[in-house]
């Protein structure tokens, strides 16, 4: 279940990453007539990337372990409950 987790936010993270550059990109592009004089380089806020970064860790760590708490249980025993 971990090795799910990891290969889950590893990817969400990277694709997120390689994403939001390329529309950066191409919004660069775009909007370079827009500004007057256009940016010479690109603001990146390291601080709200870190937080989301973690949030999106700790949320999938949380679901992992009910993932795996909830799998401990036997079928039988969870039938039994409805």
């Amino acid at each position: 279940m971990w090795s799910e987790a990891v290969f889950v936010v590893a990817g969400g993270l990277a694709l997120g990453a390689i994403g939001g550059w390329a529309m950066t990109q191409i919004l660069i592009k775009i909007l370079t007539g827009v500004f007057d004089p256009p940016p010479t380089t690109l603001a990146v806020p390291w601080g709200y990337l870190a937080l989301v970064g973690g949030v999106a860790i700790v949320a999938v760590c949380v679901a992992a372990k009910a993932a795996i708490h909830s799998t401990r249980r036997p079928a039988i025993q969870l039938l039994r409950d409805i």
